[in-house]
């Protein structure tokens, strides 16, 4: 019988070694010595394992921007594109980062395959309800989860963390099924090569992370990452983002949405620039002002309602519905100036055109990747020029918005424009909801500006906008519209949405005649934000390209309304617009906005519209007279905006410093 030995087995040392550090080399003596051979080997082998797993993020990513275009989406990625392949890197010099901050590889490579899935799934779910990617911008909406829980169904939530926690979980399996391949070197026996080990470590960690925040800076002139994706072939589809991703790679279209200033500083932005552009439309605004009434506007309340996704769905072809969902303000706008807005997105968009229509500032001048105002701009500033400032010495300022505060950082940006007062879903006189629909009604939203009314003897302005019509809508009312030729699956929330507009069109006119009946006179600017997100390929496609981009608008006057229509409008017309209609006096920015609109009265990210409704993508082929108006706008813009404000008194009237 042999004696049992006192000193550890072979087999003993090696599964008690740490499964997944990248000191483990293939094989390994009793001792734990490894030769330097067999550490190259390691190194070699978590290179080629992590560049792998790397270009297979990069796949994911890549599918989560072609699937549900016709055809298999694997082979729509274009692999001729050099370009793309620079996104495998950025994900490969993460992947390195986490192993060499947590020195476990198995888990290293899981955690960051699983992370890729959710973003692949949340920017695959934006595209299909906003038809645009996910941005940077967007990780503002992690501190609302509220929000983002209401836009996916508990039972997609919890496949997705199932399938994370499962990629993870068969890594570190993965890790463990292999340890006995990769023994590791304990500190007590080789003391230099442990220390060692942790300056490779820190040194590869260190430069990963000095690699990424160079990534993150991808718009700054010169950088090297923007200079090799260009280098590669990358060209870059502001105007549509969709296709700014899929040409460039889903990391390249996420880096070049990444901060950037506001505005390129004009040619010629200077204060003696501003003093002459505000001098002459002073100039020309005493010339208007001396012919209207200079009190009218101190006595009249400006209603602001943005409808969330009102629009009229009769206008687009490939389905019918069984009713008009709104003949209440098809007739309203019949009656009265009114027209067709265009939104700077489909599907989603809300705070930006609330943005314009406050400002009187168009996304069109700014730069691409200033996805949000309020988000990447107004938030940053103690104050921001807009109608609200301008009215304030007329006029007590109210937001009502009735959902929770946070959303699109409201409840900073409300006091930076000059509101004094916020009303939102747990201060509403009425919070009451619809059927099973998820947000508060517009009848609530309505009865509220109506008491906001009632209770004030200061004339008024009040900004709403409501939630009733946002997605989603399956499901929310037992009655939905019936629809004719289309699947069930887009019937379904096309005849919920049909549903919710009657619902708003007869809550609209109950406030309108409400504001007809009071001693007060009243303005109203009513619009959509965007059409909703529910639209298949096979509707949009079926009409012409700005169809899915053309919501209702329309002003209304309690003192009485002429049909006026209007051609092809952005919201930064709105107020001036309601000023001329009243015959108030208005401000220096708004006669050059009222100028502009003679000549471009819509513009978005690819084009300007002239009142014909023709596009031009080329500011050359634009009269001189138009040229010249954008470049006085871009300057007093960027003056406004990020520059010094040297014409802000001047142009608007008030001081907002």
């Amino acid at each position: 019988m042999t004696p049992p030995s006192s000193a550890p087995s072979i087999s003993r040392e090696v599964t008690a070694t740490d499964d997944d550090s990248l000191e483990r080399v293939t094989g390994g003596r009793a001792t734990g010595e490894i030769s330097a051979a067999r550490r190259l080997r390691i190194l070699v082998i978590a290179l080629v394992y992590s560049g792998l797993w790397a270009v297979l993020c990069n796949v994911v990513l890549e599918l989560s921007v072609w699937i549900g275009e016709p055809g298999p989406a694997l082979w729509k990625i274009p692999v001729h594109n050099k370009a793309m392949y620079l996104g495998a890197a950025v994900i490969w010099i993460v992947i390195m980062l986490a192993i060499a901050v947590s020195n476990r590889f198995w888990a290293s490579l899981g955690t960051t395959l699983a992370l890729t899935v959710l973003v692949a799934v949340v920017n695959h779910v934006k595209m299909g309800v906003r038809r645009e990617p996910l941005y940077p911008s967007d990780v503002a909406f992690l501190s609302e989860p509220r929000f983002l829980w209401a836009m996916v169904s508990p039972w997609h939530v919890a496949v997705i963390l199932a399938v994370m926690v499962l990629i993870v979980a068969a890594a570190l399996w993965t890790g463990r099924r292999t340890s006995r391949l990769f023994p590791r070197t304990r500190r007590r026996e080789s003391p230099r090569w442990w220390w060692g080990l942790l300056v490779v470590r820190g040194v590869v960690a260190a430069s990963c992370l000095a690699l990424l925040v160079s990534a993150s800076h991808f718009n700054q002139p010169g950088n090297p990452w923007r200079n090799a994706y260009e280098n590669q072939g990358a060209a870059w589809r502001f105007w549509y983002q969709i296709l700014n991703y899929r040409d460039n790679g889903f990391v390249g279209g996420f880096l070049y949405n990444t901060d950037v200033p506001a505005m390129s500083r004009p040619p010629g932005y200077s204060e003696t620039a501003m003093d002459a552009i505000a001098a002459r439309y002073r100039t020309a605004a005493d010339r208007i002002n001396s012919e209207r009434d200079s009190r009218v506007l101190a006595d009249t309340n400006v209603i602001v309602i943005l409808s969330e996704a009102f629009s009229d769905p009769t206008r687009l072809a490939g389905f019918e519905l069984a009713e008009d969902p709104i003949p209440r303000t098809r007739a309203t706008m019949a009656g009265t100036t009114s027209g067709s807005m265009l939104a700077q997105l489909y599907g989603g968009g809300t705070a930006n055109m609330e943005f314009e229509a406050l400002t009187g500032q168009s996304l069109k001048l700014f730069s691409p990747q200033l996805n949000t105002p309020y988000q990447q701009l107004v938030a940053d500033h103690v104050t921001y020029p807009s109608a609200v400032g301008w009215l304030a010495d007329t006029h007590r300022r109210i937001a009502v918005h009735p959902y929770f505060t946070g959303m699109y950082k409201r409840n900073k940006v409300y006091d930076t424009l000059g509101f004094e007062e916020f009303v939102h879903d747990t201060t509403m006189q009425r919070s009451d909801k619809l059927e099973d629909g998820d947000f508060i009604s517009d009848q609530s939203a309505f009865d509220e500006v109506l008491h906001q009314v009632e209770r004030s003897d200061d004339p008024l302005l009040v900004n709403l906008v409501t939630m009733q019509n946002h997605v989603p809508m399956s499901g929310s009312y037992h009655d939905p519209v019936d629809v004719a030729g289309v699947e069930k699956d887009q019937a379904q929330p096309i005849g919920a949405y049909a549903r919710g507009l009657s619902y708003t069109d007869a809550a609209l006119a109950d406030l309108l005649d409400s504001l007809e009946s009071q001693e007060e006179r009243t303005v109203v600017v009513f619009y959509g934000d965007h059409q909703p997100g529910i639209y298949g390929d096979e509707i949009i496609s079926a009409n012409p390209a700005l169809a899915p981009y053309r919501t209702e608008f329309f002003l209304w006057d309690s003192e009485g309304n002429s049909p006026a229509p209007q051609p092809l409008t952005s919201p930064i017309h709105f107020l001036p617009m309601a000023m001329d209609m009243l015959g108030a006096e208005i401000p220096p920015y708004y006669v050059l906005l009222k100028r502009l609109r003679e000549e471009i009265p819509a513009m978005e990210g690819e084009a300007f519209y002239t009142p014909d409704g023709r596009p031009h993508t080329d500011i050359e082929t634009l009269s001189p007279t138009a040229q010249q108006l954008l470049e006085d706008l871009q300057m007093v813009q960027y003056d406004f905006s990020v520059g010094e404000r040297y014409a802000l008194d001047d142009m608007w009237y008030s001081s907002a410093d």
